[in-house]
């Protein structure tokens, strides 16, 4: 072999070893495209997870300054088919409107609203304010008695609304002959 031969074959063997070098950093440029495209789709991942944990925090805090009630007293009345609720807006802003309704089941009929059918309806309410409610209960209900009341509540100057949810317990009633009715 003569030196061009020599020459040639040195510079095939270059060459061989320039493209092996080429396909390993080819192969290192795949890889390192998809472990950034992993760690990308991993970054929209979390971003995700933080806008429901904002979202979460934030349906908390407007839960927090919502509304609170408290039963005060619930009563049979004389007719032993209804029962006088008084409620209390405990906590919360001032609202502008509320409405509640009695849950119907196998012992309550129907909260009793002397305006109109349907829900009783209240304008603008605060802490600090009562209201009595009245129910009446079915032929044959048994004690004792959960009467679930539903409040559908708008905030005063703003947007907000809360559904609040609340039982009142009778006390229950005993028959006594001599006296009628006499409560426990």
């Amino acid at each position: 072999m003569d030196a061009g031969d020599w020459i040639s074959l040195g510079g095939g063997v270059v060459a061989s070893a320039a493209a092996g070098i080429a396909i390993w950093q080819a192969v290192l440029a795949k890889r390192s495209a998809a472990s950034a495209g992993r760690q990308a789709v991993a970054a929209e991942q979390q971003v995700a997870i933080m806008a429901r944990q904002l979202a979460y925090q934030a349906e908390d805090r407007d839960d927090a300054a919502g509304p609170r009630f408290e039963v005060l007293s619930a009563e049979f009345t004389n007719n032993q088919h209804v029962v006088d609720i008084t409620v209390a807006q405990t906590l919360g802003g001032e609202l502008s409107s509320v409405s509640v309704s009695a849950r119907q089941s196998d012992n309550v009929a129907i909260l009793l609203n002397p305006v109109s059918s349907g829900p009783v309806r209240w304008g603008v309410t605060a802490p600090g304010s009562t209201y009595k409610l009245r129910v009446k209960l079915t032929h044959n209900y048994v004690n004792p008695v959960n009467v679930v009341l539903d409040f559908d509540c708008t905030e005063a100057n703003g947007e907000r609304t809360w559904r609040r949810t609340l039982t009142a317990t009778p006390r229950p009633f005993k028959l006594s002959w001599r006296s009628g009715f006499t409560f426990l």
